[in-house]
């Protein structure tokens, strides 16, 4: 089990989403990395996401892996971020029937459980719809 203080010391990490921009190649990448994932250089900028984007493509699972039904059907998207990288997240907030590729959409933090009453509470991103540009 984690303490609480090695978790809120890694919050930046489990909680942002951290962009890497090669200086050498000029290719981008998310997550923080200590060399480039595609030429190799220790040349780097690390920017931390507005987590603004739009959906490019996404599916709708109506597998349920837990007794929690009314988070099911659960929405996936690929999302290019406004910087210029593609991640995967769930979609939230939304109707099935009125997602589209080209949604504009933002990063939010939601709880998605806890180890008991009394334990840490683990937060996730995810995305709704925003009007925000």
């Amino acid at each position: 089990m984690k303490s609480i203080s090695i978790h809120w010391r890694n919050k930046d990490i489990y909680y942002g989403i951290v962009v890497t921009e090669c200086l050498k190649c000029g290719r981008k990448s998310v997550f923080k990395w200590s060399r480039c994932p595609y030429c190799g250089s220790r040349e780097l900028r690390v920017l931390k996401s507005k987590g603004l984007g739009v959906v490019r493509d996404y599916t709708i699972s109506y597998y349920r892996g837990t007794e929690d039904l009314e988070s099911y059907p659960r929405i996936i998207a690929l999302v290019e971020l406004d910087e210029g990288v593609k991640l995967i997240g769930e979609l939230v907030d939304v109707d099935v029937n009125e997602v589209k590729e080209g949604m504009r959409v933002e990063a939010v933090l939601r709880r998605v459980g806890s180890d008991d009453p009394n334990g840490i509470i683990y937060y996730a991103l995810k995305f709704i719809p925003t009007l925000r540009g």
